[in-house]
């Protein structure tokens, strides 16, 4: 036997392209003729990008874990528009979310088993997760100008105690000599650990025990003097008793230009001992395997960064809303949230939603007519026939939901046929013949019967118009579990019968 007709366990790429077409065009059918044409391009692309994102994050490669995790965030915006779009009820959003489901899962089972995808999967929606998390939290403050309402808030107060007395200054001068010893070592120590070639031991650091206890008596008098009223009357008597001297070093204490530049002077030693912080708290985190969980993460940090650059821009919210119209969903969530939170909580919610998604999936795996190695074109079809009952209640019209509903069956065959065939021949071996003819044999089948579900739609319904609703939903919802029950029936029987045979065969040899 040669290598190009080794048993690799792979699923043939014919046939699983034309499970992936079908359920392709029976989706955008579906979706387009219940009236959500670009909710419904949205939720093609973005449940295409999950599943090559998916293949990507699952392999050993960190450039492939990088794009893979990059191609998440990407399928995680195209969900998030395409539900973000406005819809008439819940019942269409199922219909969006049931397309985008099935383009997920039916792409990720045409590339690989999703069963070896669901940990890594797993892996990069949490890290991206966190990281998407953090920056809605950040974009949050600053689309409510936290930090300039406390840096401003702050330099403000400052500036006014200043000018009350120049006690003040003295004090605050005091304050910032002490904090620029204690920083300035600790920035040395912190510069010196992050050079590759620096020994922080070799950098002496100031601690705050090192400080004298009578200097921290002395600054805790201080301050008690300034919050009682006259309580800075002695300090300004002896600057009065200075005379000239005593008027420049009043205005020098009071002067917010001395004070400004030794506090930015103490902002850039602060940056280096945080950057060391951040560094360790990453490696305790992460520890050895670093390289894997950045990588996981790399899509949710990139997606943060660029959602709050570009929600940082003056007037970009504006455009945002000029473009979605005044009365849509866009629009109230951008007024209500500020674009950069909205995106990036939205996103936060579609992975969470994601992962829900998967684990369905783990606990639909174990049902007992779920095959074993096509358990992915499994869920794909069962989201699509979910998608084909949305779409009916949505007012799709009826020829559409029964392409949707035929679909369905058809990616269930097909890739089912194309993971056993792959199996036994392996993905090399010349296959796109004898699928063709099973896939034009199946797309036909299904085809025949969309066709006389319609003519019986259009030419009988009307004559059953007095058939109450409830009585006409109950029989439909017991023809459908009856065709599940006789599909499952027929293909446990198949085995048993299978099984019999080869016993009996067996005896017959003894």
């Amino acid at each position: 036997m040669t290598d190009a007709y080794t048993f690799d366990g792979s699923r043939t790429a014919f046939g699983s392209t034309a499970a992936v077409v079908v359920a392709t065009v029976a989706a955008t059918v579906l979706g387009v003729s219940a009236g959500y044409a670009l909710q419904t391009l949205l939720g093609v692309v973005g449940g295409i990008a999950f599943g090559y994102a998916a293949r990507d994050v699952s392999q050993e490669e960190l450039r492939a874990r990088i794009r893979g995790s990059s191609l998440l965030m990407v399928a995680s915006v195209f969900v998030v528009a395409a539900l973000a779009l406005e819809k008439a009820n819940a019942v269409d959003a199922v219909l969006v979310g049931a397309i985008t489901a099935t383009m997920g899962v039916t792409t990720l089972a045409a590339l690989m088993d999703p069963d070896e995808a669901v940990k890594p999967v797993f892996a990069a929606l949490a890290r991206s997760f966190v990281a998407t998390i953090a920056g809605t939290i950040l974009a949050a403050a600053l689309y409510a100008n936290v930090f300039s309402t406390v840096v401003f808030g702050s330099w403000t107060l400052f500036t006014v105690m200043l000018a009350t007395t120049p006690m003040a200054g003295f004090v605050a001068l005091q304050f910032e000599f002490v904090l620029l010893g204690l920083f300035a070592g600790r920035a040395g120590r912190a510069a010196a650990t992050l050079e590759p070639s620096g020994n922080p031991e070799d950098v002496d650091v100031v601690d705050v025990r090192d400080v004298p206890r009578a200097l921290w008596v002395l600054l805790g008098v201080e301050v008690v003097l300034l919050t009682f009223p006259g309580g800075a009357g002695p300090f300004e008597y002896l600057l009065a008793v200075a005379g000239p001297a005593g008027t420049i070093a009043g205005a020098l204490l009071s002067s917010v230009y001395l004070h400004g530049a030794i506090l930015v002077v103490l902002a850039v030693l602060v940056v280096l001992p945080v950057v060391a912080a951040v560094r360790r708290s990453a490696v305790a985190v992460f520890g050895n395997r670093a390289p894997k969980t950045l990588a996981f993460a790399t899509g949710g940090v990139a997606l943060s960064v660029i959602v709050i650059l570009v929600s940082s821009i003056p007037g970009f919210d504006g455009f945002v809303k000029w473009l979605a119209g005044s009365e849509s969903a866009v629009t109230a969530a951008v007024d209500l949230y500020g674009f950069g939170p909205g995106v990036l909580g939205g996103v936060s919610g579609v992975l969470v939603v994601m992962g829900i998604g998967l684990f369905f999936y783990i606990a639909a795996f174990g049902l007992p007519f779920v095959p074993e190695h096509a358990s992915g074109f499994v869920f794909g079809a069962a989201t699509l026939f979910v998608a084909a009952v949305a779409g009916a209640f949505a007012g799709a019209p009826a020829p559409a939901v029964f392409v949707a509903m035929a679909a369905a069956i058809a990616v269930w065959d097909v890739g089912e046929y194309a993971v056993e065939f792959g199996e036994e021949v392996g993905q090399a071996a010349s296959t796109r013949s004898v699928e063709a003819v099973h896939v034009i044999a199946t797309v036909g089948v299904g085809l025949g019967a969309v066709l006389l579900a319609s003519l019986a739609t259009h030419f009988f319904v009307p004559l059953m118009t007095a058939v109450p609703q409830d009585r006409a939903m109950t029989a439909l919802a017991l023809l459908a579990v009856a065709l599940v029950a006789f599909a499952y029936l027929a293909d446990t029987g198949s085995e048993d019968a299978t099984e019999e045979g080869s016993e009996s065969g067996a005896d017959l040899t003894d």
